[in-house]
């Protein structure tokens, strides 16, 4: 847990994104599913600069095998010996009494142990410091502890809190500088206050630079360009009231689309991206578009509840190009995917009810 949430802070980055993409995505189905353990209402509110949103991320991963150390740690200090049904049961007797052998291997253990927990208490320690030079205005001492940390923790380089507060820091240090860090700490202040086109001007200069290069941009430049351009979709899709008005909702959903296009030339791997141009091109009757998309899609997931919708859409286009067995049989597939009954879309698309 604190390699996850102090040390190997690229990966937390990582399962942030695709967490910020799958809770829009949730948006666009039409249909409720099970909420995680620590549900996230606002996609996003997600900071993955933020220690705190790095925990809820780990705990929404839990599941039943988190509880095997639990077993394990209680089978190490199991008493020894066996029962005797006869003999009078004390209450401090249910209590097992610890063996000084499992207790002295615990303690050894635990010191060989110590020096694994360096690395994250110093990058959790290195980043605080950091946060409170950077608010007093001490920017050199901000960066003394910056270039400090990469000795002890080089996992930590290359994160998006890292790059975010370096940039902030060179900001201080020099108000006029064009350094990509630079444009990526201003960039995620706005990606914060909802500026998601102020934050996409600054950031896709910088994309491009690297793809004129032919380099490959750093995945925390990728990711905050991804997220603008994920703002900018869902401020543009139309929204379920403009269902009447068919001019006004296809201008919407173009605008969207081109957006999404771009989003998709940034990220390819963008689920979110092919999912949404999927929808796009159904709903402006581009079935061909819709099922390539869509195809994308169930490449790129291995999530059942959106691969079923995915197919939904597959077959939805299938049966609008006449092509009534074909889309007959992804609409099968999704219902298979769907065994607890939220996709209500396919349902009624093969019952005749769409």
């Amino acid at each position: 847990m604190l390699h996850f949430t102090a040390v190997d802070t690229q990966q937390s980055d990582l399962l942030a994104y695709h967490k910020l993409e799958a809770q829009l995505i949730l948006r666009h189905l039409g249909y409720n599913l099970p909420r995680d353990w620590l549900p996230v209402t606002a996609p996003f509110a997600l900071d993955m600069t933020a220690l705190h949103w790095r925990v809820v991320l780990l705990v929404d991963q839990l599941r039943p095998g988190a509880a095997l150390p639990l077993i394990g740690l209680s089978l190490w200090f199991r008493q020894p010996g066996r029962s005797q049904p006869n003999a009078r049961i004390r209450p401090w007797s249910l209590v097992p009494a610890l063996s000084w052998r499992p207790l002295s291997l615990s303690v050894l253990l635990g010191a060989s142990l110590l020096p694994a927990l360096i690395a994250p208490l110093w990058s959790l320690l290195a980043t605080w410091q950091t946060d409170l030079a950077i608010a007093a205005g001490e920017y050199q001492q901000a960066l003394g502890w910056l270039e400090t940390t990469p000795w002890l923790v080089p996992a930590v380089v290359g994160s998006a809190t890292y790059e975010e507060q370096l940039g902030q820091t060179l900001f201080g240090l020099e108000a006029h500088s064009q350094a990509e860090v630079v444009s990526f700490a201003a960039a995620h202040s706005l990606l914060q206050q909802r500026a998601y086109l102020r934050a996409y001007q600054l950031l896709f200069p910088h994309w491009l630079a690297h793809t004129q290069q032919k380099d490959l941009p750093e995945p925390w430049l990728t990711t905050a360009l991804s997220e603008a351009l994920e703002g900018l979709v869902e401020a543009a899709w139309p929204s379920s009231t403009l269902s009447g008005d068919a001019l006004e909702r296809n201008h919407r959903l173009i605008m969207a689309q081109a957006w999404l296009r771009r989003l998709a030339q940034v990220n390819p791997d963008s689920l979110y991206a092919h999912y949404l141009l999927g929808r796009a091109d159904y709903e402006l009757r581009n079935y061909q578009g819709c099922l390539a998309e869509m195809g994308i899609g169930l490449r790129l997931s291995s999530d059942n509840d959106l691969r079923s919708s995915a197919y939904t859409y597959l077959g939805l286009a299938e049966i609008a190009l006449g092509r009534s067995a074909e889309g007959r049989e992804a609409l099968q597939i999704a219902l298979a995917l769907d065994p607890e009954y939220h996709n209500n879309t396919a349902r009624e698309a093969l019952s005749g009810l769409h």
